[in-house]
């Protein structure tokens, strides 16, 4: 739905001259999904849709009539047949091209879904599992049942129920958004019990078993998804810790420290990949490698990376050099329209963040091997690696091996 729900028009215009009126009055209208993972707790998470658009002042109450006359007529537009089969093919076609693109994102996302539920759910609404079924949907003749449960979700996501708001912008457009907002919300179907609604993490063992898999699968994990591609995507993930705990300062460090001092070396100038490196997400520590001529080379070499860190084999300055780097994506300037929203969409507010800043100024060499021994050397992980057939993934039974006749082709 979020691909569709501004592109098929509205009730006032076909979705030529709705294009044309977004260009016009805003910088966009913009609808995506939302799944993010408790800063507290593994395994608490939030759902929902993420609506969002901005414009100049003096355009505030055409945006507003744009966003009512899209979201309140938008069953009505799913008489539009062939509109509807070319875009769903178009982004059949793109979720393709993304897996050429980013095959490494989408090797960790799969890992990552080893995990647990949220990670399951993650994958299922943008890794691999997404790609094949909209693969599948594209080569249908028949789109009724597909708007059949776009209408259900419309019916159940297009209300104020448990609509959150976040209005960015100055005094003056502030004070005029704000009654607009109002207007906008009563028009809403659905009724708003507080409408100072805040973030709500709930726990996915309640919510998603009947969906998915409680706990992680048995690991470690491998699995090899046989594609028709020259290189090799990798990715291979640990769990990790949340953004409150202690720890996530080393580990965010120890991420950055690993491809200045080892992965950039030894993946891409070494081993030949156009890139690759770590990073921490989520609740997860997680490697990989982008058009990589190796396959199980690169995961010995991860492997490698978290024994060189665990025996401290670095220094003080290095430690300094990671900082700096973390700082700099951590200080990079922000857009007025984004002041706030890491507290309204993930939870983390001026307090939470400046601890973690804290933390990080405070950690030392020590602090590195000892979140390295703790939550990476030798503890279980999940692998997953996208390319071609391969002798040495079939050595052993190490890999699960999904051949392309048992998933639908990318990009057909």
């Amino acid at each position: 739905m979020k691909r569709i729900i501004h592109v098929l028009g509205s009730k006032k215009f076909n979705y030529l001259e709705l294009s044309e009126q977004i260009d016009l009055k805003t910088g966009g209208l913009n609808v995506s999904s939302h799944l993010d993972d408790s800063s507290f707790k593994i395994e608490d998470y939030e759902e929902g849709v993420i609506l969002s658009s901005y414009c100049l002042d003096r355009n505030i109450d055409a945006m507003f009539d744009l966003w009512e006359d899209v979201l309140l007529h938008f069953k009505d537009q799913f008489n539009q047949h062939d509109r509807l089969k070319t875009l769903i093919k178009g982004q059949a076609a793109a979720y393709a091209n993304s897996v050429h693109e980013s095959g490494h994102t989408f090797a960790v996302v799969y890992s990552a879904s080893q995990y647990g539920p949220v990670d399951q759910l993650t994958e299922n609404l943008s890794g691999l599992t997404q790609v094949n079924r909209m693969q599948a949907i594209a080569r249908q003749e028949n789109f009724d049942d597909i708007t059949q449960k776009l209408g259900q979700i419309a019916d159940y996501v297009l209300t104020k129920n448990s609509l959150r708001c976040a209005f960015n912008g100055e005094s003056n457009g502030l004070t005029n958004g704000m009654k607009r907002l109002e207007i906008f919300l009563d028009r809403l179907p659905g009724s708003a019990k507080n409408k100072l609604q805040s973030i709500r993490h709930e726990n996915a063992q309640l919510y998603l078993k009947n969906d998915f898999q409680i706990g992680r699968n048995k690991l470690p994990s491998k699995t090899h998804f046989e594609m028709p591609f020259d290189v090799f995507y990798s990715g291979q993930c640990f769990q990790s810790v949340p953004y409150s705990h202690e720890d996530y300062s080393g580990l965010l460090i120890l991420s950055k420290l690993m491809f200045n001092k080892f992965l950039l070396r030894e993946i891409r100038e070494i081993g030949g990949a156009y890139g690759g490196g770590a990073y921490l997400r989520g609740n997860l520590f997680s490697f990989f490698s982008y058009r990589d001529p190796h396959s199980v080379e690169t995961l010995e070499r991860f492997n490698q990376c978290i024994d060189y860190f665990a025996n401290g084999n670095f220094t003080d300055k290095d430690v300094d050099e990671a900082k700096l780097a973390t700082f700099q994506k951590l200080d990079k300037p922000k857009s007025p329209g984004s002041q706030g929203m890491t507290q309204f969409l993930h939870g983390i507010n001026d307090d939470m963040r400046q601890t973690n800043r804290n933390r990080i100024f405070a950690c030392q060499k020590r602090n590195l091997i000892d979140v390295t021994q703790k939550y990476l050397l030798k503890k279980p992980y999940a692998a997953t690696i996208l390319g071609p057939d391969s002798p040495k993934l079939a050595v052993g039974g190490q890999f699960r091996q999904v051949k392309n006749a048992q998933m639908p082709s990318i990009g057909e």
